[in-house]
């Protein structure tokens, strides 16, 4: 006989605080290690912040063909996949700026103190403009041609993606759970007797405090929050964040502060919660309405909240 119970884990990774819960039975219980094992193998192999690594290798390596792993060459496939849904918007190629402006080394070790480094703003922007594209990195199964100083960085889209794989592979055959890295969450099923997850939005004007909350009425649903509010600093005197518009090379500047978007999977959460941040308001609006089962809430710095048209299932 097997019994459910609701089990759960917590542990640091990906720069954030991981949280796994879920109901399963007695033959089941070693999930929780599964899935901790394979967020923080997906971080020894992908993460920008940690030298001698697959990625930092791949970034490191000449103009060529080159030989990657299995898992690499889904994370190519998949940078390449979400940039052309997005359509451009995201882009993993903006890894130069990202370091140059003050993002060169995980949060949990940057000073908050502002940094008086120099920035050559003319030429990181020239950098910027004549970097090599995504467009022209060619896969050929587990071989790829990699242009001339092309580098990556998975930050963009990582944390959903591993969410998304951990459900797949591991928790396929469990009907109640909830994946949660950072502001990236995946969820399926029902919350104890409830119908659906209750699922609490962060209040960026407040960040300490929720301001609503979701249902997911049992369906299985990736919820994203991106913002500019955290993950920020001051260098040679410029203000900047994690965020940056692929169409400047600088943090996206518009009027919203943050965005939640809901999906049928994280990793599409992730990418349309940064797509529409950058794009902005009214742009980002006309993009989402387009992406049927998707909807998103608007935070804009001057207070105020914009509903796209079909928040209203799951409020």
């Amino acid at each position: 006989m097997f019994y459910m119970s609701v089990t759960w884990k917590k542990f640091n990774a990906l720069g954030t605080e991981v949280i796994i819960s879920a109901a399963l039975s007695n033959d089941q219980a070693v999930f929780l290690d599964k899935a901790e094992k394979s967020i923080k193998d997906f971080e020894k192999y992908f993460s920008r912040f940690i030298p001698g690594n697959e990625l930092d290798k791949f970034n490191q390596a000449a103009e060529g063909k080159i030989k990657v792993s299995e898992p690499m060459f889904k994370m190519l496939e998949a940078a390449k996949q979400w940039q052309e849904f997005s359509q451009g918007t995201f882009d993993p190629t903006i890894i130069n700026n990202l370091e140059q402006l003050g993002y060169d080394k995980s949060f949990t070790e940057i000073d908050s103190t502002e940094s008086n480094d120099k920035l050559d703003l003319a030429k990181l922007s020239n950098e910027f403009i004549t970097r090599p594209r995504l467009d022209k990195l060619i896969i050929f199964n587990t071989e790829v041609f990699k242009p001339a100083n092309l580098r990556l960085d998975f930050g963009g889209f990582g944390k959903g993606y591993i969410v998304d794989q951990i459900s797949h592979d591991i928790f396929s055959g469990v009907a109640n759970y909830w994946l949660g890295a950072g502001g990236d969450l995946l969820v399926s099923g029902s919350q104890d007797n409830q119908v659906g997850w209750r699922i609490g939005v962060q209040n960026p004007y407040e960040p300490s405090q929720e301001i609503f909350s979701l249902n997911t009425k049992g369906a299985k649903l990736g919820i994203a929050t991106s913002g500019i509010f955290q993950r920020q600093g001051i260098k040679d005197g410029k203000a900047w964040h994690h965020l940056i518009d692929p169409r400047t090379g600088m943090p996206v500047d518009n009027n919203i502060l943050a965005v939640t978007a809901i999906a049928d999977s994280a990793v599409k959460a992730d990418i349309l919660a940064k797509t529409v941040l950058i794009l902005g308001e009214t742009a980002g609006l006309e993009f989402i309405e387009k992406k049927s089962e998707t909807a998103v809430l608007i935070f804009l710095k001057n207070g105020g909240i914009v509903f796209s048209s079909r928040v209203k299932n799951y409020l």
